[in-house]
Formats: C-alpha cells, structure tokens, sequence
C-alpha cells in the first residue's frame, strides 16, 4: 500500500497535510498522535469512507479491506445478528440476498435501490469469504460466549462488541486490516489475541493505537501525524524505538537551535562594536586618514549585518524546536466531606436480560479508597457502575449508596458519553456551561487546562473525536468535585498525555 501526499481538511482545518508511508505484505504500520490529529480520518480515507482533498493512494488490484471503526453507531435495540454478519448462518444471509434481489427489481426510488444495492454487494462478498475462515474458531479463541443473533447489541459489553467487530474483519480475510484503537474494551485475553493476530497476519496492517505494549509487540514502523501541522513523520521499530528516536532528534534540534542563537548573538555583537568604534571615530577627529579607516570599519559591519539576514532566511537556518503537548492540568478534588462509607453491597447479584452475570458479592467502598474492578469481558464490571448509579436493580441481594454520595460517572459506551454531553450540534463550553454555572470566557478558560483548543471549542461536540469527547468529560467530572468516581475504562480512546 503506497499513500502519496494525502491532504485533508475538515471544518476549515487542515488534518492532514501531504501524508506519505509505504506499508508492505507481512509489516504492522502504528499511526500515532494526539487526540484529534487526523489518524481516523488517514484510516477513513484509506478504507474509502473519506475523499482525500489531494494526494493519491495505491493499494494491490483487487485488495480487500477490512476496517474496524472506534465505535459503533447503532440504536441498542438493533440486533447483534444485523451488525455482525459473522453470527449469522450462511443459509440465513442467502435468503437475505433473495429478498434483497426481489426488492431491488420492485424498488422505483433511486436512493433506496442504492442502499438495497449497498447490502446486497455487503452480503455476497460475506459469502464469497464464509467457507474460507470459520467465525466460531475465532470466537473461541477470544473467549467469547456464544450470543444469539437477535441479541440487542445494547445488552452486550464494550469489550464484546469490540471483539465481536474483530472476528467480524478477520473473518471476510482481508489483505489490509485497519484498526482504530483495537484493544479499547478488551479484556487481558482480548489483548493477547490481538497482538498474535497482528503477528501472524499476512497482509498489510495499519493500526492507530494509544497502547504503547501492543505497538512494541507488533510494530514494525511508526507513522507520527503531528497535530499542529498535519504532517507525518516515518520511525522504523516500535514505540520504544520511535520514542527513543525521537527524542534524540528532538535533542539534536535544540543543541542545533542553541548553538545557531550563541553564534547570531556573537556577530550582533560584533556588529554593535564595530558600528560603535565607526562612530566614535568619527564624531571624534577630522583627521581624514583616520575617518577613512572608520568608514571601511563601518562597511564591514554592514557585511556581517547582511551575512546575518541571510542565514534567518536560508533553507539550513534552524526554527525554535516546538514544545511537546501538554498534559491534562487538572485534578479531581471532592468539594466537600462525605460519609466515611460510600456503598456497601451483601450478596449483590446482578443480571442483565435474564443473563446472570454474578452473585454473592459482599464490599465496602469508603472515602479515600481506589478500587479495581476486573474481569473478561461480559463479567459484569459495568453492570455493577450501572447498580451503583441505580439504572440498574439488583437481581439479588442488597445495595446501598449513602445518600452524601456525589457521584461522577465516566460511561464507557458512546450512548451514555452523549447523554452527558448534550446535544451534537452544541459546543464543549455549552456542555460545560449545563454542569456549572460559568460564564462562557470561564468554561474556555477550565476546558484549555483539557488540552482542547479555541477552534475545538468552537466546533460542534459531533465533530470532535472520541479522544477530544473523552477529555471534556473528564473536564466536566473535574468541575463537578464529586467524591466518589466511577470511571469505566477511562483509558479508552486517550492520548499518551492525557492517560
């Protein structure tokens, strides 16, 4: 796969700006950057969702591509089966084909013949693909419980619709593979599995990814997408090798950046000598001879004068090297005091659509503690946060939250995130504004500690990325002073700074 000068811009931003890598058969390509620096619009594009505004990209005749988005955008009640072709049975998908055939001879209006005609094609490569890999092997080998297809996608875990999104990709065989932020949700099995998937894998992958560990056991090249310039910048190895790498060329820039201001600070110096020694001379005598070696005195400072204008603009003068991004420069601090004991639970059970997901559990949570909730995906660790939060009631067993609880939550799912967040089409100062009451040039002021800029402040929240959304929630949770946090996966989608 050979990109060439990919540039795009969105919301009158430049994204990307003259992108190029090559990746070859066999070779894991780690995109990399911070929050809101393009790298799911390079995968976007690449997968062919997005037009580039220039450049070009060459990929093998007759490639398949698989592309594994960040979330999924679909009502909860939509069925596990409709989403992930993979669960269903191949003799289910070809009377699917059927119908759609009949449908598309009887449909008149053009829109719908093309969405018609967009699952038919989505469906056949699926059967062209079934017999070649068995989705239940891969099932098996990331521990994922048999789910019925009419399962509402809503009753499932993250960390399941993550993997069920993965089996999904690896089972049409593709010959590129295109991961945004694999591992988000995934349990310690999930992780593994991926990492041997990505080792193995005979085509081209490309992979945005926040995980340092996944990046240092698959990579084989980073591509760094700056934020402020939409450039791309090549690192061969992993992230340690990249990170090393680049901060000795961050080094070498500011040893080079110092050594070229001693050296202008010298010749101006020399300059103001000259010119002062030119002048003294002659505001001093009328001698001629002596006004005469002044005025050759004076020439030579106005050849330094020029040797120095012409290295501020020469292609080998050095710019000041640009500071690293900041990291997030705020602090969860409780306003006020609570009761010593938070929650307590004896013999809670909880189930989720007549699933039980677990029984017998008996905790305190007290003020002051941290405490980790894990387990495979589908344990019901979210579940529990839910329970807490009373969306949830108990299937067995006794929960209580004391009543000086100010709880913050920190939902996992992109539902519940825009829940918090408020309408699409309002602004991150807005969103801050319903939780506090600030004024706007105030919400600004907290939301910059956030590493969220003037114009991602002015653009709509349904423009922002998933990482750019994640750190105004943390924003909003910060304002709020809560004493008791709950934070379900709160890594996800972060950049290295923020986590």
């Amino acid at each position: 796969m050979h990109i060439e000068n990919i540039s795009k811009e969105l919301g009158g931003r430049t994204v990307l700006d003259r992108v190029s890598f090559v990746a070859n058969r066999g070779q894991v390509t780690g995109i990399v950057g911070p929050n809101g620096s393009g790298k799911t619009t390079l995968l976007r594009i690449i997968a062919g969702d997005l037009s580039p505004d220039a450049g070009s990209m060459e990929l093998a005749p007759g490639a398949r591509v698989a592309y594994l988005a960040q979330g999924i955008d679909r009502p909860p009640e939509t069925p596990v089966g409709e989403v992930f072709l993979s669960l269903t049975s191949d003799d289910a998908i070809g009377d699917r084909v059927a119908a759609l055939a009949e449908s598309i001879a009887r449909e008149h209006d053009p829109a719908r013949v093309a969405a018609l005609s967009d699952e038919y094609d989505t469906l056949l490569d699926r059967l062209a693909s079934a017999s070649a890999m068995d989705s239940s092997t891969l099932r098996a080998g990331l521990g994922l419980r048999d789910i019925p297809p009419a399962t509402p996608i809503g009753q499932l875990s993250g960390g399941e619709l993550t993997k069920l999104a993965l089996i999904e990709a690896a089972a049409s065989l593709p010959d590129i593979l295109l991961l945004d932020e694999p591992t988000n949700h995934l349990d310690l099995a999930g992780v593994e599995w991926v990492e041997d998937y990505l080792r193995a894998f005979a085509g081209v992958a490309v992979v945005v990814s926040h995980d340092r560990a996944l990046l240092d056991a698959c990579a084989d090249q980073i591509v760094e997408i700056d934020a402020r310039t939409g450039r791309a910048e090549v690192f061969a190895g992993g992230y340690s090798a990249y990170a090393d790498e680049k901060a000795r060329r961050e080094a070498e820039a500011w040893e080079r950046y110092r050594r070229q201001q001693r050296e202008e600070r010298r010749l101006k110096q020399t300059i103001s000598e000259i010119e002062s020694r030119a002048r003294h001379t002659e505001n001093t005598t009328i001698n001629f001879h002596y006004r005469k070696r002044a005025a050759k005195v004076a020439r030579r400072a106005v050849t330094l004068r020029a040797r120095v204008e012409r290295e501020l603009v020469s292609a080998d003068h050095a710019d000041r090297p640009s500071k690293p991004l900041a990291a997030i420069g705020g602090s969860f601090q409780a306003e006020s005091r609570s009761a010593g004991r938070l929650v307590a639970t004896d013999n809670l059970g909880l189930a989720v659509g007549g699933r039980e997901l677990f029984v017998g559990l008996t905790l305190e949570i007290r003020r002051g503690e941290r405490i980790a909730l894990v387990g495979p995906n589908g344990s019901g660790k979210t579940t529990l946060l839910r329970a807490i939060l009373r969306h949830v009631q108990p299937a067995a067993g006794l929960l209580d939250v004391s009543g000086s609880a100010n709880i913050g939550y920190l939902p996992q799912s992109e539902d519940e995130l825009a829940s918090l967040l408020g309408p699409a089409e309002s602004t991150a100062v807005d969103a801050l504004r319903r939780h506090q009451p600030m004024t706007g040039a105030e919400a600004a002021n907290f939301l910059h500690r956030f590493l969220l800029s003037h114009d991602q402040l002015a653009a709509p929240i349904g423009r922002m990325s998933f990482g750019e959304r994640r750190r105004l929630a943390l924003a909003i949770l910060v304002a709020a002073g809560s004493n008791l946090l709950l934070l379900d996966e709160p890594t996800n989608h972060l950049d290295v700074p923020s986590r």
